[in-house]
């Protein structure tokens, strides 16, 4: 190393770590009645959410071509576009509850 660079910078000032702003405040403490917030209304029952596993085939390029404007033109994405035509096509096979 060159003798006129030090190896290290000067320290300087070096800063306290600071504790956090919620140091003082229970996370399992419920919030005072006084500060939650007025609701006249039932908050709607969530949603369901439709479970999508993988998938992955090979398709032929007419097949691909033919989704792909599919969704150039209804603005809905393949795996809705292969959903519905699956469920078009053979409701019969859908699996009971």
């Amino acid at each position: 190393m060159n003798q006129e660079l030090p190896e290290r910078p000067a320290l300087g000032k070096r800063r306290i770590p600071r504790p956090a702003p919620d140091i003082n405040v229970d996370p399992v403490e419920p919030v005072p009645a006084s500060e939650k917030p007025a609701s006249k209304t039932a908050a709607p029952a969530p949603e369901r959410k439709t479970v999508r596993v993988p998938f992955s085939n090979r398709l032929s390029e007419e097949t691909m071509d033919t989704l792909a404007r599919v969704k150039a033109e209804t603005k809905i994405p393949i795996y809705e576009a292969i959903e519905l035509a699956v469920a078009e096509k053979w409701t019969d096979f859908k699996r009971k509850k």
